[in-house]
């Protein structure tokens, strides 16, 4: 809702407190040693992306993402400049020359581009590369499927920056429907297997059997 800051970039009060408390009892339940990311979705305004990176900064979150859509460079300098929690861009960056400025100018500590979105296995290689010479740790995005997830985790396999492979899914094995052979994970970690290209297939007949009205035929 306009509200709620979802078309206006801001946050009313008593929502971003709540937000606030929120995170403020997952690290007392978690401890000091997990690892907090914060996902802006790009929603906010440079003031009020400002203002909620200073109120989490007491419990030590791992990564502020996207506080302020990537279209405007100068409100990312405004919030980096402004605020001391790590910076996380990328998802909505297409190309590896989109990144030179951000990485220039160390606009951010880590980024998350998304091997669909930029095109592919080659173009988010380059990307992860050119990270590399900024010494800038690179976390592949998913928010497609397991042909996102296993192409981005191939390519994180070859570079020495690699952070973490993003899933927005708490288990992956729901993407096993989709696919001829079973993700491989165990724990925290996935494994790649050494079949042809990135290891599985898409199952056509389950997907055509499952298609959404209005989504395709």
């Amino acid at each position: 809702e306009e509200s709620n800051g979802y078309l206006t970039g801001k946050l009313s009060a008593e929502a971003e407190n709540h937000g606030v408390d929120l995170i403020a009892a997952v690290r007392e339940a978690v401890g000091p040693d997990f690892e907090i990311l914060i996902d802006c979705h790009a929603r906010f305004d440079a003031p009020t992306a400002i203002r909620l990176a200073r109120a989490l900064e007491p419990y030590n979150i791992f990564w502020f993402e996207e506080p302020v859509p990537v279209e405007s460079i100068h409100a990312l300098k405004q919030v980096r400049d402004h605020v001391g929690v790590p910076i996380c861009v990328g998802e909505r960056i297409h190309t590896r020359w989109e990144f030179i400025p951000i990485l220039e100018n160390e606009l951010a500590d880590f980024i998350m581009p998304d091997v669909t979105w930029t095109g592919g296995i080659t173009e988010i290689k380059k990307i992860a590369t050119l990270a590399e010479a900024y010494y800038v740790p690179i976390s592949p995005h998913d928010a497609s499927g397991p042909i996102n997830v296993l192409a981005g985790a191939h390519v994180m396999a070859s570079v020495p920056n690699h952070y973490r492979v993003e899933t927005s899914r708490a288990k992956l094995n729901a993407y096993d429907v989709f696919i001829d052979h079973p993700l491989d994970i165990r724990g925290d970690k996935i494994y790649l297997s050494d079949r042809p290209g990135i290891g599985i297939e898409l199952d056509k007949d389950y997907l055509h059997g499952h298609v959404l009205e209005g989504y395709g035929g």
